[in-house]
């Protein structure tokens, strides 16, 4: 009786705030013993024509993806194609490395650059899509040095499981979608899983990416449609190995049945797989809230909670996407998680989920409204004394609206360089250090825009206030020297 009471208030939170409060825009899934006990959808799966999400809808995993690749370069560590301390060199002479080996990329300890290393090229071309096969001559061509010793810390880097797909077909001789097809997908029965090619001119539907385009409107756009996401939503969408597996709900759950079942490796490499790597243990966790730490593995995230126990599984996240993946390997509890407008409230929900699962009551989610919404899309509307009025008139209702300084500066940024209207960017940073007089970061922003809008005495004045409350504030310092210099 008791967990039927508590998963009537799980369904009941999702679906109230799914039409209301926006808590959940997507599918969750929750298994016992790799049988679902509860498989829910919740809004569109593409605003502008209303299509709903279902349990069949797919998804790209976004970064769980990376757990198929490095399940597919254990697989040919198996047959003997490679070892894991093999430099990657020795499969691609023209990578520029000699110190990496593939294990330092499976376990992000590479120190290679990420998505930066592209923008360069995409400056110069700007309707560049980046492939996988251009990634090697990308990192000749840039000369980076490592930002540390292969080996010696933990810095998550896509481009180290790009550079693993490319592994993947040059040792099995087949294209990375094939490998993939026949080795993990088809042995696990995913009949609905495939490797999104934005190059294809055609390829199967998946769901739309949503965001909102501006603190200013309150209502979602496909992400596809707003030129502030081109550069990772159309110039890095073609990349294979760290993203872009489209599939569901329910043949996540067959892929994870398959891979703990160990019917896709050795129980002695799904060990290897989710083995910590040195440096990587942290006292947070991806999405899942609460007590416990986090650490990665070999393409895998960990977990390590208080009352709940080790657990491993991976999260994801592209503009407009969030997903998360979760295996407890102790009570063999699974949890998968996907939303289409990377609601702030996931983790709520997926967290949620783990406690329904082990008979405790749902955490509440705090509903409230952003203030910084409301007031920027009056100010856009009606003006400075309008937003103005309303801020004040809100800003002790704080039972119903929150206020933040980080979404306040991102809407001032927004104004000044998404939209070009200097004047509502300069009266949003203004407000920003008049609400949260004691943070560096405001003084620096309202200073940047004075700056661009010609104001250069008081750009200085601003700036100095900056480094005065934070002398570390090197970007503040050396943009005043600049500005000074002028």
């Amino acid at each position: 009786m008791k967990s039927f009471i508590i998963s009537v208030l799980l369904i009941s939170c999702l679906s109230l705030s799914a039409q209301d409060f926006q808590l959940l825009n997507g599918n969750i899934l929750m298994a016992k013993n790799g049988k679902v006990v509860y498989s829910l959808s919740y809004g569109y799966a593409d605003f502008p024509s209303r299509t709903p999400n279902s349990s069949e809808t797919p998804f790209n995993l976004a970064s769980i993806s990376k757990t198929f690749t490095a399940t597919a370069i254990l697989q040919l560590m198996e047959k003997g194609k490679l070892k894991l301390e093999d430099p990657f060199q020795k499969y691609f002479p023209d990578f520029p490395y000699s110190d990496i080996t593939v294990k330092h990329l499976l376990t992000h300890t590479s120190g290679l650059p990420d998505l930066e290393l592209f923008e360069p090229l995409i400056k110069a071309y700007p309707d560049t899509i980046v492939s996988s096969h251009i990634l090697i001559d990308q990192l000749k061509a840039s000369h980076q040095v490592l930002a540390f010793k292969p080996g010696d810390a933990f810095r998550y880097c896509n481009n180290g499981f790009v550079l693993l797909s490319l592994l993947v077909e040059k040792l099995s001789q087949q294209p990375f979608d094939v490998y993939l097809k026949e080795h993990i997908f088809r042995p696990a029965h995913m009949n609905e899983t495939f490797l999104y090619d934005p190059t294809q001119k055609k390829f199967p539907t998946q769901v739309s990416k949503h965001a909102y385009e501006s603190f200013a409107i309150d209502t979602f756009s496909r992400v596809s449609d707003l030129k502030k996401y081109r550069y990772t939503d159309y110039n890095n969408d073609a990349a294979t190995g760290a993203s872009n597996i489209i599939t569901t709900v329910h043949d996540m759950l067959l892929f994870d049945k398959a891979f703990f079942g160990y019917k896709l490796l050795t129980p002695a490499s799904v060990e290897m797989a989710l083995t910590p790597v040195k440096g990587s243990t942290e006292k947070v966790m991806d999405t899942m809230q609460g007590d416990g730490e986090g650490s990665y593995g070999m393409g895998w995230e960990l977990f390590n909670q208080p009352g709940y126990g080790k657990g491993a599984g991976h999260g994801g996240f592209k503009f407009g996407l969030a997903t998360f993946y979760y295996h407890n390997l102790d009570k063999n509890q699974t949890i998968v998680g996907f939303d289409n407008t990377a609601g702030p409230s996931f983790g709520t929900v997926v967290t949620n989920a783990l406690r329904v699962l082990n008979n405790e009551p749902p955490i509440q989610h705090d509903f409230k409204k952003s203030l910084v919404r409301i007031y920027v899309s009056t100010l856009v509307r009606e003006g400075t004394d309008a937003a103005a009025t309303r801020l004040t008139l809100l800003k002790t209702d704080t039972a119903h609206y929150y206020l933040s300084e980080q979404e306040m500066n991102r809407a001032g940024y927004e104004q000044l360089y998404d939209y070009y209207r200097i004047d509502a960017a300069l009266e949003i940073f203004k407000l920003n250090c008049l609400l949260f007089p004691l943070s560096f970061n405001t003084y620096d922003s309202y200073g940047e825009a004075l700056n661009k809008a010609g104001k250069k005495k008081e750009a200085i004045a601003l700036y100095e206030r900056s480094i005065l409350i934070n002398p570390n504030n090197k970007d503040g310092i050396k943009e005043l020297s600049k500005i000074k210099s002028r």
